[in-house]
């Protein structure tokens, strides 16, 4: 019993149900029946009469290590900022401090909706990001930074390029198709 912003061709927006089972929609249409005597641990109802049921959000720029440096110098242009203010706390991130920023970051895109994200990652302890968005359960699409070379970069985000390279062949090994 909810407003329904289709994806099918026409895009339609009707008023309606929606079937769900096994995590799929089934079926969308007007006073739909659960062929079950009760509403049971199989089957959810959720009363969607003043609600709008939109489609997931997907969003294609991401990075999950930075969801903690928020409000950091925000009136610098871009290089600016990201050498004075962003890559060294970044380059300061430990497994931990990454995990946190990027379950921050995950809690906050899936209360609004995102179903899948691109993530463009972080030179070290790229695992946890990976690992938070296993255990979020969101479509993630991720890769590591590499930064071997470039003015203003700090030591800590610095790496040997072959290094990188392998870690990055290790990281696709460990997470692709998760």
């Amino acid at each position: 019993n909810g407003t329904l912003v289709t994806m099918n061709a026409s895009r339609e927006v009707l008023c309606g149900d929606i079937l769900i089972e096994n995590n799929k929609i089934k079926k969308i249409g007007k006073n739909l029946r659960v062929n079950a005597p009760k509403i049971n641990e199989k089957y959810h109802r959720i009363d969607a009469s003043r609600a709008w049921v939109l489609p997931g959000f997907i969003q294609t720029h991401l990075h999950l290590c930075q969801t903690l440096f928020r409000n950091q110098a925000e009136n610098l242009e871009l290089l600016e900022w990201l050498r004075k203010k962003i890559w060294p706390l970044e380059g300061g991130h430990t497994q931990e401090s990454l995990r946190l920023s990027a379950e921050l970051g995950l809690a906050e895109l899936l209360k609004g909706g995102t179903t899948t994200l691109l993530d463009m990652g972080t030179v070290h302890h790229t695992d946890a990001i990976f690992e938070s968005c296993e255990r979020a359960g969101i479509r993630t699409f991720c890769g590591k930074a590499m930064m071997d070379a470039g003015d203003g970069i700090p030591s800590s985000l610095k790496e040997k390029t072959e290094e990188s390279l392998e870690e990055t062949l290790k990281l696709i090994d460990r997470w692709h198709g998760k």
